[in-house]
């Protein structure tokens, strides 16, 4: 396989495998390691519209057919044919997007969701993130701020050349000198050998712990949105302990003064009843005399 050939392989397969099959393909050419080893492993957005150039190639260039009839219609002032133009794209590129994660069985969300949609759109306003997208090897999503040229730096492995075009031109590699069979084992040779082969592996190991690097970084943010709302929780949970206990603290003095209270009005009743008895009993004499 030539390294055009290895590069459009290794950008149609999930990201997940990427890392793998890209150290198996470098240590089976060694003319093209150091290349193969340089190629970067795709984003979730990325590796989707990738996708489409393979699966659907025909519903992509009918979206991308329109950035020309786009710009033609907006340069000449033809408000009514604009309108008609942006409803089809709107409606086209909420349909390639839907598509690019039903060809993987994937349900549309999330930030990739955004991002092949924003990059979808980036390829209709500019011609070369057109050719980017179409040359099915995008490493990261695009986007167009509405003016201006759309950067493609480090967007697309390889040379940017749309599928079908032709495969970009990668000069032969000098043809070894044959060997004797009766030559000594080279022992530097080997060492360089092993040498690029754990730096490859090291580079797979980079590119790896980079992107876990960034999402660890961007679950550290969460988190730390997280902990700041359970600390301005938990202040208010603290304030509202205090406030309890002195509602508490309040009750109880309450209870107590209720209690003295009802303590003096039981003895008064008791009181009253004696009195009330000696009185009868009173009369009562005083009815018999």
């Amino acid at each position: 396989m030539t390294l055009e050939e290895i590069t459009d392989h290794l950008y149609g397969l999930p990201p997940e495998e990427f890392t793998a099959a890209r150290a198996a393909a470098a240590k089976q050419d060694r003319d093209n390691a150091k290349a193969i080893a340089a190629l970067r492993k795709p984003t979730a957005s990325a590796w989707l519209v990738n996708g489409l150039v393979r699966g659907e190639p025909e519903l992509l260039s009918q979206l991308l057919d329109l950035g020309p009839a786009l710009a033609q219609a907006q340069s000449a002032g033809q408000g009514d044919a604009l309108r008609a133009l942006g409803e089809q794209r709107r409606q086209l590129v909420n349909a390639v997007t839907a598509r690019a994660f039903a060809l993987v069985d994937r349900t549309p969300a999330g930030p990739a969701l955004a991002e092949v949609a924003a990059t979808l759109d980036a390829a209709l306003a500019d011609p070369a993130s057109a050719e980017a997208v179409r040359s099915g090897r995008l490493v990261r999503a695009l986007s167009y701020a509405g003016f201006g040229a759309v950067d493609l730096d480090g967007a697309v492995a390889g040379p940017v050349a749309a599928r079908g075009a032709g495969p970009a031109r990668i000069p032969d590699a000098p043809a070894k000198a044959a060997t004797s069979p009766a030559a000594k084992p080279d022992t530097r040779a080997r060492d360089i050998a092993a040498a690029e082969e754990r730096a490859l592996e090291a580079a797979g190991a980079l590119d790896d712990a980079a992107r876990a690097c960034e999402g660890a970084q961007t679950a550290l943010a969460g988190a730390q949105d997280h902990e700041a709302a359970a600390t301005q929780a938990v202040i208010a949970a603290d304030q509202a302990l205090v406030l309890a206990r002195e509602a508490r603290t309040a009750t109880e003095d309450a209870t107590r003064k209720a209690t003295r209270q009802a303590s003096k009005a039981e003895q008064s009743v008791q009181e009253a009843q004696a009195k009330a008895e000696k009185a009868r009993a009173l009369l009562d004499r005083l009815r018999r005399s």
